[in-house]
């Protein structure tokens, strides 16, 4: 494509190499940015020392394991989906304004190293669905599995997480939208971004140092995009069509 477009440009007498103009795959950079705000987790800055002593445990690899021991044999899975069965029919689930309310029946997720957002899931749907989690492991024929429990600061904490990488899957969401050209709206998306965890840190000082890792990584990756006339050509060129669509 880069040597296509560095004929294209020759033949109009404008200067393009084809070096120098690779574009970055987005969905790659946010798994590297996320990946290393995960890994600053467990660099704890002065906070409070129960969260301190969940980040420090790593509570992602408890969570993780809490999963693992839930998905383990056809038994707990089946205890596990008529613990939410039996909740709803109760009444048994309620909000934290006292509120009845029925839990959607989904499956618990295991994440994959390579992929940031499985990691999303699987929290995730482990926080959606812990109140019957807890059931199972609360049943007698389940002790063995009850040291995973999670404790209501780890519980905290995996919000705290799970709104960090939030972030992230929905500018993913943006980028890679079907069918639509999407290359124009990387940079702005780095800049919404930045923004986003920017304003997050205030709401969220306890993750503070994980997210400005991950900041880090994107001012990285976006200054590299300011570099590269790529970016740039595809933004004019949606503005000229965006013009000519209306006009």
């Amino acid at each position: 494509m880069m040597e296509s477009l560095q004929e294209r440009f020759k033949v109009k007498g404008i200067i393009f190499d084809k070096n120098g103009n690779c574009v970055c795959c987005f969905p790659h950079v946010t798994n590297i940015s996320s990946k290393t705000g995960l890994k600053h987790l467990t660099k704890i800055p002065n906070m409070p020392m129960d969260y301190c002593l969940a980040l420090e445990s790593d509570v992602v690899a408890s969570a993780r394991k809490l999963v693992s021991a839930m998905r383990a044999s056809g038994q707990r899975r089946e205890a596990f989906c008529n613990a939410i069965i039996d909740g709803n029919e109760r009444g048994f689930f309620i909000t934290e304004g006292g509120e009845a309310y029925e839990m959607d029946l989904l499956e618990l997720l295991q994440d994959v190293d390579t992929c940031w957002s499985s990691t999303l899931g699987m929290i995730d749907h482990l926080l959606v669905n812990y109140p019957a989690v807890k059931q199972v492991l609360d049943a007698p024929e389940f002790s063995d599995i009850a040291v995973h429990a999670l404790s209501s600061i780890e519980i905290t904490v995996l919000k705290d997480i799970c709104a960090f990488l939030s972030v992230f899957h929905y500018a993913q969401q943006i980028v890679s939208a079907e069918k639509t050209p999407t290359l124009s709206i990387v940079i702005p998306t780095y800049e919404k971004l930045i923004g986003m965890f920017t304003n997050l840190k205030r709401h969220k000082p306890n993750v503070a140092h994980a997210i400005d890792a991950s900041l880090e990584k994107l001012k990285e990756y976006m200054g590299k995009a300011w570099s590269t006339k790529m970016y740039v050509l595809a933004m004019h060129t949606s503005f000229l069509l965006e013009l000519q669509h209306t006009y």
